[in-house]
């Protein structure tokens, strides 16, 4: 579908070029001094080599008196919109390490205010658009070479890079002399001098020997050779020859490297949409993956009533929970965080599972589980981590064993008392230390307790001000809706922790959440 719209948009292209040539034929049948056809003399040399005598002569009122005024106000127009309808797509579509549909709208509108479209539309005086001109002649090369250096590198001993950089300079400098001068293109034989060594350095890299061909840079050689050729004779041959009439051929030049350009520019944008899609089939494809190592049905243990919510920040994530159930009166919970976001954490947390499940004959001892887990994960994250909190709950004999590695503190909300209990067993995180150890933690529990296993994506959740949620708020919140059941409590925690912070969804949140709630009745 893409590569149907690529060519349709070339054939459109080609359509308005054909149609607009053909103005500009009548047009210099007609008007035989206009600019595409020039008498050049030895006066006229004279004067392209010394911008001061340009700068005493008047600028002339543009008006639609001529064809040549209708094309080149069409043309001008018609290239700005095209320049600000590429920006607009580059910025909604915006990827730092892509800078070619940017830098190609730049290059458009410049390249279109640089005529005298714009006079039509703004009232000033000659002098103005004299400087307009040439500070937008200036200018225009820029982004041009940036767009060249995304299809072809920095280039050959990095030329290509160099040429947009010494254009930067070249810019200050020519846009300077002109004012210091008092002379609108004071400096347009350096210009002429710098668009030579442009388009030479330009084509040398496009034609350098071993260069991979694709089909982008076959259509950019056919368009720069063009236009090369045009804007070089354009640039030269008033320098060099007197006498004799010559044909401007770089408005010609340039449509045909503009057509080439629209098709580049298309055909990499629609690529680029494809690959988006086919990345969120990817996400979408993973996500449902990581859906199934996270337990599918609730857990029932006599005493227990339990209730986990899990929040992605992304369509996968870095977040994880299990359950090892020993028999019908003891289970482990495990709430684990990896460090990152997306496809690499949630890649992580399926090597978690994996070394969970391998631990569970040692189920009844959370240090020892998160050892286990420690140890399989040793020398495979790099710089990565996980941090975990395990909790092993028996309601048969009223007790709880827990143990930490980097995690949050299991909070524990004792009713017959009316107070929270924080346990902060923190140990090492895991995956980067071999021998780490972990100790575990021995609490005698009554009917009526309530345990609160969590990531940190709630307490670092941050509001419209940038103000934390933090444990306060937390501890606030289990207080006063304490005589909630675990489902409703999970519920309406989650939505007030989206409204609090601005979000008014729960996907878009700025971190993973993951939120288990326990509550233990003597049975």
């Amino acid at each position: 579908m893409h590569n149907l719209i690529t060519k349709l948009l070339f054939v459109i292209f080609i359509g308005i070029f054909l149609f607009s040539y053909s103005v500009v034929l009548n047009a210099s049948e007609t008007y035989r001094s206009s600019h595409l056809i020039r008498p050049v003399t030895s006066e006229h040399s004279n004067e392209l080599r010394s911008a001061r005598q340009n700068a005493h002569k008047p600028i002339h009122q543009v008006s639609f008196q001529s064809r040549w005024g209708i094309y080149e106000f069409l043309f001008g127009t018609h290239m700005a919109i095209i320049g600000l309808v590429a920006v607009t797509l580059a910025l909604y579509r915006w990827k730092s390490n892509d800078l070619s549909l940017i830098s190609f709208g730049m290059f458009c509108f410049l390249y279109g205010a640089r005529t005298r479209a714009f006079q039509f539309l703004i009232d000033a005086p000659p002098l103005f658009w004299g400087y307009w001109h040439w500070f937008l002649t200036y200018l225009t090369p820029i982004p041009a070479y940036i767009f060249f250096e995304q299809f072809l590198g920095k280039g050959w001993k990095s030329s290509i890079r160099r040429m947009w950089q010494i254009q930067i300079v070249f810019v200050i400098v020519a846009a300077s002399v002109d004012l210091f001068q008092r002379s609108s293109g004071a400096a347009m034989l350096a210009n002429n001098i710098m668009a030579v060594v442009g388009i030479s350095v330009m084509g040398t890299n496009l034609f350098r020997p071993g260069l991979q061909m694709t089909r982008e840079l076959r259509v950019l050689k056919g368009g720069i050779l063009i236009f090369g050729i045009a804007a070089l004779y354009a640039n030269i041959a008033p320098l060099l020859t007197t006498g004799y009439e010559i044909m401007d051929l770089e408005p010609l030049g340039f449509l045909i490297f503009l057509g080439c350009l629209v098709y580049v520019v298309a055909y990499r944008f629609f690529q680029n949409e494809k690959n988006l899609l086919i990345l969120a089939r990817e996400l979408e494809t993973a996500r449902q993956i990581q859906s199934f190592i996270l337990p599918q049905k609730t857990v029932v243990i006599r005493g227990l009533d339990l209730a986990a919510r899990y929040v992605p920040m992304a369509s996968v994530a870095g977040d994880f929970y299990d359950f090892a159930i020993v028999d019908e009166k003891r289970a482990g919970i495990l709430v684990a965080d990896v460090s990152g976001h997306g496809v690499p954490a949630s890649l992580i947390s399926s090597m978690v599972k994996i070394a969970f499940v391998s631990q569970h004959a040692r189920a009844s001892n959370p240090a020892q589980v998160l050892a286990g887990i420690n140890q399989i994960l040793f020398g495979k994250l790099e710089s990565d981590f996980v941090t975990a909190g395990y909790l092993y709950i028996d309601t048969e004999k009223k007790n709880i064993l827990y143990a930490g590695a980097g995690h949050p503190p299991l909070m524990l909300w004792r009713k017959a008392e009316q107070k929270i209990y924080e346990y902060r067993e923190k140990g090492i995180i895991l995956g980067q230390f071999e021998d780490a150890e972990y100790q575990n933690i021995h609490l005698d529990i009554e009917s009526g307790d309530r345990f609160f296993l969590y990531t940190d994506g709630i307490i670092e959740a941050t509001n419209a001000a940038g103000t934390r949620f933090g444990w306060d708020r937390l501890k606030a919140f289990i207080k006063s809706h304490s005589n909630l059941s675990v489902n409703q409590f999970a519920d309406i925690f989650i939505q007030q922790l989206s409204s609090w912070s601005g979000k008014h969804s729960e996907e878009t949140l700025d971190d993973d959440l993951t939120l288990i709630v326990t509550d233990f009745e003597n049975t």
